[in-house]
């Protein structure tokens, strides 16, 4: 009789061991989800006449991709910070606080349904003066 128990108890004890561990596998992360993030491509920088910078970039290939987020840094100056407050949900963007004459880098990385980010993708450009068009005049022909 004690045989029976003994097996009975080792029996249930192995059940509850075998369900915890499904439902470990059942409420594991989806590893699907755990795939890195695709970087946008081909990022291009414009340096515009009045001292602004605009940017462009080819979407993420990725389907969860719910926006992106640029970083600006001065080439040799520091470390860099990120301009947007929330996700940028096109691919372009214009910075209107860029100091003429400075060179800057740009990095832009897109970010998923999750909140990940990915790796980076990078452009450097030296960011231009304001035109300057003599007041708003037009020059005069000379006259003989």
């Amino acid at each position: 009789m004690a045989f029976r128990k003994q097996t009975a108890l080792a029996l249930a004890l192995a059940m509850v061991t075998i369900c915890f561990g499904c439902a470990d596998e059942i409420n594991a992360p989806n590893t699907a989800d755990e795939q890195p993030v695709l970087p946008p491509t081909n990022v291009r920088a414009l340096a515009l006449n009045d001292g602004q910078v605009e940017l462009v970039w080819d979407a993420s290939s990725q389907p969860t991709i719910n926006g992106y987020n640029l970083y600006r840094r001065e080439v040799g100056n520091g470390s860099p910070r990120r301009l947007n407050e929330t996700r940028i949900l096109s691919t372009q963007f214009v910075d209107n606080t860029t100091t003429p004459k400075k060179e800057y880098e740009y990095r832009v990385t897109a970010v998923n349904s999750k909140g990940k980010e990915s790796r980076f993708t990078a452009v450097v450009i030296v960011a231009r003066d304001p035109i300057d068009d003599g007041g708003g005049k037009f020059p005069t022909p000379d006259t003989e």
